[in-house]
């Protein structure tokens, strides 16, 4: 054992975990992540990602929203549009911008973990795997694959979908939930003309969808969703023709409007990266009293709302929030937490499965009255609903501990 200390070990060194590290730090209190991977890029998954403005605010709440705009841009609009050609609505970002006073952002996800990692320097250790855990009533004792040992007065899992730390607090859960949906997702160059900045460009097929927008380096981020029925279907046809990821995709989306076949044709064949889209049933609790849960660890959900990462960040504020009002009662701040968190998490990963449901559809009647019902309620009525379930969240009004400081 390397010895007892104050520092509370947060498991991950991924976007949950390390603005954990930072929040606590905020907050005047010592953290420490641990990563499981050797190197810094492999412990950054995905390419793109939108800090909506529930996840600036929450950033605002310990100093740190600046950063964003160094590596994002802010979006101004959100398109949903059919693939047979016209729009389907036209969301304002910048009026909801202005209504609830944060932007919104389209960034690379390494370099959102990069900035972070930055910010936390050397409160992050890199190839530190958790074998196992043991709480008793002063703290966590935490044992590596490695064989070194760390203690510390409270352990939080932010080591994402399949937690050794969850799987830990609750060894007889079902293993995830397989969403139907594969994304195969890509970043390339293109010109202005083609990709506008500031817009988030959603493309509706059957069975198939298609989403891009600029990024923060003015590469352009893509992402094509096949649901099981098609990805099956596309990958045995691949196969048997002895195509690649990015012709198979040509295969699916070649006729779809510009600029989706340019974006597919331009990304070579190695920067494409498939990824099947997995959530979890909601749980009542995640906590003991010294162990937690944060980001995907505590909540995965699928990307239908957009909203994975936005959780994470919104969940590690609060819990630092938690813990700096409630002094050394950890089983309290961990309760508070708790209540903060579960109900609000489980209202986000419910819907976004449910939009998963409805956008994975493939049958051709049910998909053009789905696009039907968008060209009439999006604009007003489902626009005014996905903001409210985004931003009812309080990490923005909740009043700072005096100890907390904002960060540089």
């Amino acid at each position: 054992m390397t010895g007892e200390h104050d520092e509370i070990v947060v498991m991950g060194g991924g976007i949950a975990g390390l603005t954990t590290v930072l929040a606590l730090r905020a907050a005047g209190i010592r953290a420490r992540a641990y990563e499981r991977a050797p190197v810094l890029r492999a412990a950054a998954s995905g390419n793109g990602l939108v800090i909506w403005h529930n996840a600036v605010l929450a950033l605002r709440a310990i100093g740190l929203d600046t950063h964003l705009d160094d590596i994002g841009a802010k979006l101004r609009r959100y398109r949903f549009r059919s693939r047979r050609g016209g729009g389907l609505a036209d969301w304002s970002v910048e009026d909801g911008a202005r209504r609830h006073g944060a932007p919104a952002y389209t960034v690379s996800r390494p370099a959102l973990h990069r900035m972070l990692s930055e910010l936390v320097g050397d409160d992050l250790v890199l190839g530190a795997r958790c074998e196992d855990f043991a709480e008793d009533t002063d703290g966590v004792t935490v044992r590596f694959d490695d064989g070194r040992e760390i203690r510390g007065p409270l352990l939080v899992g932010a080591d994402g979908l399949r937690s050794t730390v969850r799987r830990r607090l609750m060894p007889y859960e079902p293993p995830p939930h397989y969403a139907k949906m594969t994304a195969c997702q890509g970043t390339t160059r293109m010109p202005l003309d083609k990709v506008p900045a500031g817009v988030f460009v959603n493309t509706f097929g059957e069975g198939s969808w298609f989403v891009y927008y600029r990024l923060g380096d003015d590469s352009v981020y893509w992402d094509a969703v096949l649901n099981d029925r098609t990805s099956r279907r596309l990958g045995g046809s691949a196969r048997s023709l002895g195509l690649g990821t990015r012709e198979a995709l040509l295969r699916e989306f070649g006729h779809w409007p510009a600029p989706v076949p340019a974006l597919i044709q331009a990304t070579g064949e190695d920067e494409i990266l498939p990824v099947d889209i997995y959530d979890r049933d909601p749980v009542e609790r995640w906590s003991t009293d010294r162990v937690t849960l944060v980001g995907d660890a505590a909540q995965p959900m699928t990307f239908n709302l957009g909203q994975g990462a936005n959780q994470a960040i919104e969940g590690a504020i609060v819990l630092a929030q938690c813990l700096s009002s409630a002094g050394d009662d950890t089983a309290a701040a961990l309760a508070a937490y708790e209540r903060r968190r579960i109900g609000r998490a489980v209202r986000i990963a419910r819907r976004s499965r449910t939009n998963g449901v409805l956008s994975r559809r493939r049958n051709p009647v049910v998909c053009r009255s789905r696009d039907a019902f968008m060209r009439v309620a999006f604009d007003r009525l489902v626009y005014r609903k996905t903001y409210q379930l985004t931003m009812d969240t309080d990490v923005g009004d909740f009043p700072l501990h005096p100890r907390m400081s904002k960060s540089s």
